[in-house]
């Protein structure tokens, strides 16, 4: 899977305003019954896609831990279930996967988490 995502030059994206102007809710109710369906079964601690938006190109995604598991959270810059949740939103709005298929990333580079 290759994808690329605006510049942060051409990102436009007002922090102050939620959600997104102009951004589509997409619905992610049956989301994870769908993976199960075409394999991915996730657990309870990696179903963390709680709604998502699209506008154009771009995802925007809430994202939320069980509540047993947000002890732990403060072990991790950012907790793996996060981001892998994060990550569900792409699949659901199809914004990768030309609207079917899975995507399932394997390698990452060039990234810093900035906190």
């Amino acid at each position: 899977m290759l994808g690329s995502a605006p510049s942060a030059s051409e990102a436009q994206f007002d922090f102050g305003v939620w959600p997104p102007v102009g951004a589509e809710l997409v619905d992610v109710s049956g989301e994870y019954v769908r993976a199960a369906e075409s394999g991915l079964e996730y657990g309870p601690v990696f179903q963390g896609l709680r709604r998502a938006w699209r506008r154009g190109g771009e995802v925007f995604a809430e994202v939320e831990l069980p509540e047993e598991e947000r002890e732990r959270a403060g072990q991790f810059g950012l907790h793996p279930a996060l981001f892998d949740a994060a990550l569900h939103a792409l699949g659901v709005s199809g914004s990768l996967a030309g609207g079917s298929g899975s995507l399932l990333p394997f390698s990452w580079r060039g990234f810093a988490l900035e906190a």
